[in-house]
């Protein structure tokens, strides 16, 4: 799936809320409640990747990818969450996409809706780790799957300070890692 330009931005209120598992690749699925005036612009044919930078709790930074359709205020939230030695990959419905402690959002492309589930193929062949190199990791697997362009991987890894410690995951379906050549 090539690339498919820029997004249309549909923003609105709403909340959802976090029910998590244990360790490992454990999913968490949210529950929130949709405005129905605006589910008549949804597109409902595509979905939309973001990377988010969150502010939590005493100024933690978080990563996540997010998945939404164009014009929905709702979206899915995939991320590794907790710390070394206790993460979890999460994957949150019906999440806003606008939630108050998102700091930015990077748009990544558009795919169709039957290929969502290639992102979540990739993300859970991504072994635990911090959440910010899990996210760039999510997005290099996605360039090599050819759903986002290319080069955004490398912009992300470039311009943000991280710890080079983690991995990009095993796999025959791929190249070497780029940060561990393996």
């Amino acid at each position: 799936m090539a690339y498919r330009g820029p997004p249309r931005h549909g923003h609105g209120h709403g909340h959802g809320h976090r029910h998590g598992h244990g360790q490992g690749h454990g999913h968490t699925h949210g529950h929130g409640h949709r405005d129905s005036a605006a589910q008549g612009s949804i597109d409902r044919t595509h979905r939309e990747l973001y990377v988010q930078i969150c502010y939590e709790v005493e100024n933690a930074v978080h990563w996540m990818i997010i998945m939404r359709h164009p014009g929905d205020e709702r979206c899915i939230r995939l991320h590794s969450t907790g710390c070394m030695g206790d993460r979890t990959y999460s994957v949150e419905d019906d999440m806003r996409f606008d939630s108050h402690s998102v700091a930015s959002t990077h748009y990544l492309g558009t795919i169709h809706e039957a290929d969502s589930w290639i992102v979540e193929r990739e993300a859970e062949k991504i072994p635990l780790q911090s959440c910010q190199l899990w996210a760039f990791y999510l997005i290099l697997r996605l360039e090599r799957n050819g759903l986002i362009k290319d080069g955004q991987y490398k912009h992300f890894m470039n311009c943000y300070k991280h710890s080079r410690r983690e991995d990009y995951g095993p796999g025959d379906d791929f190249h070497d890692c780029p940060v561990h050549r393996h």
